[in-house]
């Protein structure tokens, strides 16, 4: 192990790795490669470590100077942990993180589970419940209420998924159901895949997520430190056959015969007939014509409907709340973590940092107007659940995020309509991450959409999966 892969595993937060032309050559990687990696966040760097474990040689690139993508992280001279928002796991370890990184024979290392959760509902906090039975006892709603929201939730586990992917979650609701007030906390089921509006998001993908979660019996889990662990881990397994180049951009992907055979860069051209392009899939043009995909692709490609969001990170002398586990909006679209209060590491000793996110409105089209008028709803919630915190800020830090999560998990976006993982016009090209055909939401489409990858280019060599 060298020195540099043994500090990136130890977690030491170093994440700008920079490749030279003489250190792939140095590795054996300056001759042909089995697979080059567009994209070091969760799906680029998931896909390059599965295929580096099973032996294959391999280049990530990317044109940042993090590794991460939406949820790089970094760390300060001062001590403090700023990640590019929060960044949680469904099911914990046994949600689909999970099973990459057991993959690997690895793990990722959780904080312990958090019993105080809350939900925000009519400008309250509530308790969160936890399975069946914390729903038939919550204050939140009337007797009739609770029973109606259970009947909900047993018609979601007798349901498929497949049923009901093109139907949003109104419509499944309202097929069975009447009561205006389980109606209001619907959005509490469509943020659990990042789109709480009912009348937006799939059905089926909140079915197939809630029956997960309810075999799991855990709904998130937080990894230690954030994800600069889970990127370090993947980092150290890459840097056992292959190299991360940051600050380099892809600029074309070179085709010999009709399919791949190599990518060439702002720095070099690498030659390998596999290529997995890990970013969002409106990026691809840029390094390849459009000619050679159908037009049913380019449409679904130009039509991606994104999600963006606001984010603060607050830093107080003092800890505001002791709540160790998240909070949840449930008739606004937000979420906060008072990360300090579970995990020190996020700042200096005697520093308290908390994070905030509320969505921006759907088609957010950069208008700072909109901004502005949804920093005030987000800090008006504050003020009034939180009264000592605004008023007790050392440091601020806020964040407009025009691309949250690649792809809103509606009805046309929902899983069996998003784009297969082998490209069926481009031999040898691949696509990973959360715009793409894999399993979950969010990060969690990007993690199942490395294995996939993977598992394909490892059988296709005749390697076991």
């Amino acid at each position: 192990m060298d020195n540099l892969a043994s500090m990136l595993y130890k977690g030491s937060g170093i994440h700008s790795i920079r490749a030279t032309t003489r250190d792939l050559a140095e590795k054996g990687l300056g001759i042909m490669l089995d697979a080059v990696i567009i994209g070091a966040g969760y799906g680029g760097m998931g896909a390059a470590a599965l295929l580096a474990h099973a032996g294959l040689m391999v280049v990530v690139i990317d044109q940042s100077l993090l590794v991460g993508g939406r949820a790089s992280s970094m760390s300060d001279e001062e001590g403090y942990r700023w990640e590019y928002g929060a960044h949680s796991h469904r099911l914990a370890d046994k949600g689909i993180a999970g099973e990459l990184f057991r993959r690997l024979g690895d793990e990722i290392n959780f904080l312990p589970r958090a019993d105080d959760a809350k939900l925000i509902f009519k400008n309250r906090l509530w308790e969160r419940p936890e399975g069946p039975l914390g729903y038939l006892r919550t204050p939140m709603l009337s007797l009739m209420g609770r029973l109606t929201l259970i009947r909900l939730l047993i018609k979601i586990k007798r349901s498929r998924p497949e049923d009901w992917y093109d139907r949003t979650l109104i419509e499944f609701y309202r097929a069975s159901f009447t009561s205006r007030e389980v109606e209001e906390v619907l959005p509490l089921l469509g943020i659990s895949v990042m789109c709480p509006d009912p009348a937006k998001v799939s059905a089926g993908e909140v079915i197939d997520f809630i029956k997960r979660m309810l075999a799991a019996g855990v709904s998130v889990g937080e990894p230690v430190g954030g994800s600069v662990q889970l990127f370090n881990k993947l980092q150290f397994h890459i840097e056992s056959r292959g190299r991360i180049s940051l600050e380099e951009k892809a600029l074309e992907l070179i085709m010999e015969n009709g399919r791949v055979a190599g990518v060439r860069t702002d720095r070099d051209v690498y030659r390998t007939d596999r290529v997995i392009f890990a970013a969002r899939l409106p990026l691809l043009f840029e390094i390849i014509d459009q000619a050679a995909f159908s037009k049913d692709f380019l449409t679904y490609c130009e039509s991606i409907e994104n999600s963006s969001c606001l984010s603060f990170d607050f830093i107080t002398n003092y800890p505001v709340s002791d709540i160790k586990g998240s909070i949840l909006g449930v008739d606004i679209p937000l979420w906060a973590r008072f990360q300090t209060n579970s995990d020190p590491s996020f700042t200096p000793q005697g520093k308290y940092l908390s994070t905030w996110g509320i969505m921006l409105p759907w088609g957010f089209d950069g208008d700072p107007e909109v901004v502005k008028a949804t920093e005030k709803r987000l800090k008006d919630t504050i003020s009034h659940l939180f009264p000592n915190l605004l008023p007790n800020l050392t440091r601020e830090r806020k964040l407009v995020m025009q691309v949250m999560n690649g792809n809103v998990l509606t009805p046309r976006q929902s899983k069996p309509h998003r784009p297969e993982i082998v490209c069926d016009s481009v031999p040898g090209l691949y696509f990973v991450g959360d715009t793409v055909r894999g399993d979950g939401c969010s990060g969690d489409i990007s993690f199942s959409s490395a294995m996939k990858a993977a598992d394909s280019i490892l059988h296709e060599k005749g390697l076991r999966t």
